[in-house]
């Protein structure tokens, strides 16, 4: 059985990836989530505090469908390969978890150091890898902000043209080796 913590956090994802952030009053979220207003604050002091919970619940779950398999020991090509494939894979198979992402990462009602602090365990394992790809001479010389951007805003845009479009998106005809590809050869020296 859901808690009932989870339970006002399924319902909230859910009415932002239909409605907006903006459309979500508490009085709704309490209907969606079946419980009454009262009860969503016990858990959440303000719709603010709900939202970066969720925030944080949504990069929670990524993280670790991301870390699946993944072994720092693996030759960096590997690493890349499972990281980012197990990304691209879990955007796929998830995409009102893709659209709940797009959506909070350029909320203003999450602040930056909120969003920092939410991300931090994936964007360790992930400049940690970066880093490896400078060292071995493997990857560009350019910030890790910047080679990250490249692959998952890639990954992102391949799998939401492919949700949006699934038969005519021409992605929807390559592999996910060959988009992985694309992204690796993108981040090549």
């Amino acid at each position: 059985m859901i808690d009932k913590r989870q339970q006002i956090l399924d319902a909230t994802a859910d009415m932002i990836v239909e409605y907006g952030l903006q459309a979500c009053p508490m009085s709704k979220i309490s209907a969606r989530a079946n419980c009454g207003a009262g009860t969503i604050y016990r858990y959440f002091e303000t719709k603010q505090d709900l939202v970066f919970a969720l925030f944080i619940d949504l990069f929670q779950k990524l993280t670790v469908a991301c870390s699946e398999g993944y072994d720092e020991t693996a030759p960096l090509r590997t690493r890349f390969e499972r990281l980012w494939g197990n990304y691209y894979r879990y955007i796929l198979a998830n995409p009102n978890q893709r659209a709940l992402m797009e959506q909070l990462i350029s909320s203003p009602a999450i602040c930056q150091q909120q969003k920092d602090e939410a991300i931090n365990g994936m964007m360790q394992q992930i400049d940690h890898l970066l880093e490896d790809g400078k060292q071995q001479g493997v990857f560009k010389e350019l910030p890790n902000s910047l080679l990250n951007t490249v692959t998952f805003g890639t990954l992102s845009m391949m799998a939401k043209k492919q949700q949006q479009f699934p038969d005519t998106h021409p992605c929807g005809a390559c592999t996910e080796g060959e988009i992985i590809g694309l992204c690796w050869d993108a981040l090549k020296r």
